[in-house]
């Protein structure tokens, strides 16, 4: 049996995810330290 590894969903997620749908198609930047999980949350 193969299991899929449990992902750590940041707290932040769902307020990206609201931002990236909005109707207003604005360009949405990720800023912050080296190695904090910015590439993570955008994927």
């Amino acid at each position: 049996m193969s299991r899929k590894p449990q992902v750590y969903r940041r707290p932040v997620y769902d307020e990206i995810l609201e931002r990236v749908h909005e109707p207003r198609q604005l360009i949405q930047v990720l800023a912050g330290p080296r190695q904090v999980g910015k590439t993570t949350v955008a994927r």
